[in-house]
């Protein structure tokens, strides 16, 4: 059963400007927020909720996965868009990525764990669970008992969301509750069907930041994105035999197989939102963290470019006969100063 949302009436409870004819709304349009997986590429999410926040876009559902849960779920949980940024700036390069990878031994179902980024996400979220968040939100993960994918929408934020961005093949997969659960990217990349499954809804746009087939592995570079020195560049070609994430090794050959699965994924669902957001960044890399200021800039380009799409979304008038009055929500959460 699909939970009843609250009449939704903008960011900070300001209503949207009327139309320029002047006729009134019967009643503001329910809009859905997709967010997408997509490693590094994911922090041009935070570009896109400050422009929708800039403009008083109204969103009343929030649905995540992978690097989608986790800028989606920090926001969700009132984190200010400013605080996104900084805590985005955090990973200014490799060394301080990691810092955050807590590496298992021996490497037998992954080769990180992947603790320290939940700890890293906690030190925000400080336990907080589903039913505190300041919009119903949904974190989409891929249970491997199932091989479907899982909707989280109650218990602990940060579990969910370290479940549903861990990366197959690098990270250990999280067992709760005596199942195990991967990165959500694996079978839901996009979930635009799953936020009309689970919320009443009434539009939905959707942010995909997962490049297109004949970009995913193009060798050409974005003069935009930082390029690792030249001594950075002799390490790794030194140690790419025995670097399992080198290309054409074999955690790249896995990698390369599921992005195929996956942007098949996203063009079907892509077609279900009523507004498809989707950055261009060039060649990158998914751990390419240290370009957070590119990405985000990224993001703010291809929402305003979206922009007019948007704000015709919310000037369309609704039928109020399936929405059921409910009192605000309550803001609980996070301290965003």
């Amino acid at each position: 059963m699909k939970p009843k949302l609250p009449p939704n009436e903008g960011w900070g409870r300001i209503a949207p400007a009327p139309p320029a004819d002047g006729k009134r709304l019967t009643e503001v349009p329910r809009i859905g927020l997709v967010l997408s997986s997509g490693g590094a590429r994911g922090l041009a999410h935070i570009g896109v909720l400050q422009v929708l926040e800039e403009n008083n876009i109204p969103i009343c559902a929030l649905a995540g996965c992978s690097m989608g849960a986790y800028v989606g779920g920090l926001w969700a949980a009132g984190l200010s868009i400013e605080k996104l940024g900084i805590r985005a700036a955090e990973i200014k390069d490799r060394q301080a990525l990691k810092s955050l990878l807590d590496f298992a031994f021996p490497p037998a179902k992954g080769l990180v764990y992947g603790e320290k980024i939940r700890q890293h996400l906690e030190r925000d979220l400080k336990g907080l669970t589903f039913d505190c968040l300041r919009i119903p939100t949904m974190i989409v993960a891929t249970d491997l008992e199932s091989l479907q994918a899982h909707v989280f929408k109650t218990g602990n934020v940060a579990r969910a969301i370290h479940a549903s961005a861990a990366i197959p093949g690098v990270c250990v997969p999280v067992e709760w509750e005596g199942r195990r659960y991967t990165d959500g990217g694996a079978c839901e990349p996009l979930p635009v069907s799953l936020m009309r499954e689970q919320f009443d809804v009434d539009h939905v746009i959707a942010v995909n930041v997962m490049p297109p087939p004949e970009e995913a592995f193009s060798r050409r570079e974005d003069p935009a994105l930082h390029r690792p020195s030249w001594l950075r560049r002799l390490f790794y070609t030194l140690i790419r035999p025995i670097n399992l994430l080198a290309d054409g090794n074999v955690l790249d050959t896995f990698r390369r197989a599921l992005m195929s699965a996956q942007l098949r994924l996203i063009a079907k669902e892509a077609t279900t939102a009523d507004v498809l957001i989707q950055p261009r960044f060039g060649h990158s890399r998914w751990y390419d963290f240290e370009n957070f200021e590119n990405y985000i800039a990224a993001g703010r380009r291809a929402a305003l470019e979206a922009l007019p799409k948007i704000q015709s979304l919310v000037h369309q008038p609704t039928q109020s006969t399936h929405h059921e009055s409910v009192p605000p929500l309550t803001q609980v959460g996070i301290d965003a100063a």
